[in-house]
């Protein structure tokens, strides 16, 4: 799977898939260059990345590189400081549409937090 941002700016500590069910841990490398800009001295993982996580652990879980075709709510419930949210949980539900493509949603959670809801449909 092409990734742009695994293994660089975040990891994948867990991943398991039942179903259409997918539940993974990621877990921010604080001393990405990212966090330097955005922002110097208060670190915030970029909603773009956010999303961009989502593709990515999907993509890995489906075995088949996925991209964002369209999205019908993105919300930024909460922000994500990865000096004290070092690792969120991502869990996916999906469900597979005859043309091939993938109508997700999803949610970015620590404990009873949760930081992301996304609604939204995903493509080979």
């Amino acid at each position: 799977m092409t990734s742009i941002l695994l293994d660089h700016f975040y990891k994948i500590d867990s991943l398991q898939q039942e179903d259409t069910n997918i539940t993974s841990r990621v877990t921010f490398d604080i001393d990405h260059p990212i966090f330097k800009g955005h922002f110097p001295d208060m670190p915030i993982v970029p909603g773009v990345c956010q999303t961009q996580i989502l593709a990515e652990v999907l993509s890995q879980a489906l075995k088949t590189d996925l991209h964002l075709k369209s999205a019908a709510s993105i919300k930024f419930l909460s922000i994500v400081d990865p000096t004290k949210t070092p690792s969120l949980d991502l869990i996916i539900i999906f469900t597979k549409n005859e043309d091939g493509t993938y109508n997700v949603s999803a949610q970015y959670k620590s404990g009873e937090t949760v930081f992301f809801k996304f609604k939204g449909v995903f493509a080979a």
